[in-house]
């Protein structure tokens, strides 16, 4: 047998070899998914799919469903490739007030809290230099609080886009 043209080390069925389907088609297999991003539910499964055989190489990856993360092997451990985010935007309204807040729900739950940001996306208006932060993060999500720089000073706003940025690293 000889192998792919690229290096990869996937082994190619020669015209001279015993005809074997099933060692053909195990060779191609074998070859592609050692080099593709390999999908499992768990770490528990991972590591009790990939033991002798099938034991993990320096440079793969694989996906865990639970931690929703991509992780590379560096040889002697899987290390982590992707920081999990998400992202999105809320409308704030608020009358005759200095500061106005709201609850903001992620998509879908994290692990544990993670770094939130946040950004007003308007510079008009009553609201063009007020600020914003994330507080009471928590795994499922955040509360958004906009205030004015003078609390003396009361404003409305309606329909005020307020953006969100969510990381766990």
């Amino acid at each position: 047998m000889t192998t792919d043209q690229y290096g990869q080390g996937v082994n190619i069925a020669e015209l001279l070899d015993a005809p074997n389907a099933e060692v053909l088609a195990g060779n191609i297999v074998n070859g592609v998914l050692a080099r593709s991003i390999l999908v499992f539910a768990s770490v528990a499964e991972q590591s009790a799919t990939m033991t002798g055989p099938a034991a993990p190489v320096e440079g793969m990856h694989c996906y865990l469903k639970d931690t929703k993360r991509l992780y590379q092997y560096h040889g002697s451990v899987w290390r982590q490739v992707s920081s999990l985010t998400q992202q999105g935007s809320v409308n704030m309204s608020w009358s005759n007030a200095n500061q106005a807040t709201v609850n903001v729900t992620f998509p879908f739950a994290y692990s544990s809290a993670p770094n939130v940001f946040t950004n007003i996306a308007t510079g008009t208006g009553s609201v063009s230099r007020w600020s914003s932060r994330a507080y009471n993060i928590t795994a499922t999500g955040f509360t958004v609080l906009l205030y004015a720089p003078d609390p003396a000073v009361l404003s409305t706003g309606a329909a005020v886009p307020v953006q969100w940025f969510a990381s766990l690293n």
